[in-house]
């Protein structure tokens, strides 16, 4: 059979636990603004939970800080999966009688958009999140 497709390869996943901000995007420029826990990273996208609903193709400004950083990455994304879990803690509450179950929704973003050089500082961070220290923000180039 002739090979007519390029196979592509997965971006390598980091499961980093950093807290993040997201935004979604409207006609009016930016929307409503939520706080995440990113679950995993790679160059080309993140899994991140939060408490709110956050629609499928959704176009969103995606902000975190990596560990040992101080000037946040900025990255315009797409809500590409979505799914819903009760809270391990609430389920346990409410099976003591104690209130209603609350809802975590695990979002996978695409990353479509990234500053080059948020992109090599994430790189750098990333390559060397399991064997070494991180680069400090003084590496880092200046945000404009």
């Amino acid at each position: 059979m002739e090979k007519r497709f390029k196979k592509l390869s997965r971006a390598q996943r980091y499961n980093v636990q950093i807290l993040g901000k997201i935004t979604l995007e409207n006609n009016d420029g930016q929307g409503d603004s939520y706080i995440c826990n990113t679950l995993n990273v790679s160059l080309s996208g993140a899994l991140v939970e939060t408490g709110s609903i956050i629609p499928f193709g959704a176009l969103l400004k995606y902000s975190f800080c990596m560990p040992g950083f101080t000037i946040p990455v900025n990255v315009i994304g797409e809500v590409v999966r979505g799914e819903r879990e009760a809270d391990p803690e609430s389920k346990r509450r409410q099976a003591e009688g104690a209130g209603k179950v609350q809802r975590i929704y695990r979002y996978g973003i695409i990353f479509l958009d990234m500053k080059e050089a948020d992109k090599r500082s994430m790189e750098a961070y990333l390559m060397n999140w399991k064997t070494g220290p991180r680069m400090p923000d003084n590496d880092r180039p200046e945000k404009n």
